[in-house]
């Protein structure tokens, strides 16, 4: 009571076992957190000891002892953010933390977690957490499967036509098959751009980049390059494969500007030197002309002295 911890460690064998508890719960009061970690006996009481403490690897053999998904689960968040991964990983899996998984596997670019998660997530029935590590994985066939196999079939269109141009043809008449069963017009107004080309804006274009991005899929950046993928402006794949048609005409387009532009330079040219060849035609003549006159006047005036000699 005095803070005679030596004659308090002399008393307490003598204390009965079932009272240890309420000792360490006096401890704790006092501030004498450690201490009432070893006194305690209850596995929760000490498990939240543990974690006050910061004491996980205790924690985790209570856990353990204990095997409660909620113990799992508190140790693991308190290990992430203590930056133990290995150990925040095993308490996710012992908890089926599959959200926590996802989150801890995509910021260390764990594509092999990922895939093992995504199966685990499909048999368990989250196929939300199956999706998303299916996408993150550029599984993009997979993901279609999955919508397809969970009735999401407008979901499984609108991402074929966005990823998959390809599947959008197969997908429409999957969703025009199910849709006849509730609305048969509505099933019918469903157009599919193989038949309808012209109501799909770069739909060729949207196939040819596509097939060009294929192999790029499972290419997978590691995580620690974040920094410099984060600064690239985003833009689509279409965006992109326009890009590059514009850059592939723009040399064609300047060389035919040039050609034009050659070409009026010398029209002016030629019109210029027609206008000069004009305007010395024009000073020969008006010499011409004066010159006949003078020798008009010169003969008239020889003409005359002629007449009155």
């Amino acid at each position: 009571m005095r803070g005679d911890l030596d004659k308090a460690n002399e008393i307490l064998p003598t204390i009965p076992k079932e009272q240890h508890n309420n000792v360490a719960h006096f401890l704790e009061s006092r501030g004498m957190i450690e201490d009432a970690l070893e006194i305690a006996t209850d596995p929760d009481y000490r498990f939240e000891l543990a974690i006050q403490l910061g004491r996980l690897e205790i924690a985790k053999e209570i856990a353990e002892e204990v095997q409660s998904e909620s113990k799992w689960k508190q140790l693991g968040e308190l290990a992430m953010s203590s930056g133990k991964l290995q150990l925040a990983e095993d308490c996710m899996k012992y908890a089926t933390d599959l959200s926590g998984l996802l989150l801890l596997y995509s910021s260390l670019g764990d594509a092999e977690g990922m895939s093992k998660l995504a199966s685990l997530a499909k048999e368990q029935g989250k196929n939300n957490v199956a999706f998303l590590c299916l996408f993150m994985l550029g599984r993009l066939e997979d993901c279609l499967q999955l919508l397809v196999e969970s009735n999401r079939i407008p979901e499984a269109a609108l991402m074929a036509r966005s990823y998959l141009p390809s599947k959008v043809s197969e997908i429409v008449a999957l969703w025009r098959k199910d849709l006849s069963k509730v609305n048969s017009k509505a099933a019918e107004s469903l157009a599919d751009p193989e038949e309808y080309p012209n109501l799909f804006e770069d739909w060729q274009v949207a196939r040819s980049v596509e097939a060009n991005a294929v192999e790029a899929r499972g290419v997978y950046a590691a995580a620690e390059n974040y920094a410099t993928q984060a600064d690239q402006p985003f833009i689509t794949l279409v965006e992109a494969f326009r890009n590059l048609q514009v850059e592939a005409e723009e040399p064609l387009e300047n060389g035919d500007r040039d050609d034009e532009v050659a070409e009026e330079n010398g029209e002016e040219e030629n019109e210029g030197g027609e206008e000069e060849v004009n305007q010395e035609e024009g000073v020969v003549d008006e010499d011409s002309t004066d010159g006949s006159a003078e020798g008009e006047e010169e003969w008239g005036t020889n003409s005359k002295d002629n007449q009155s000699a």
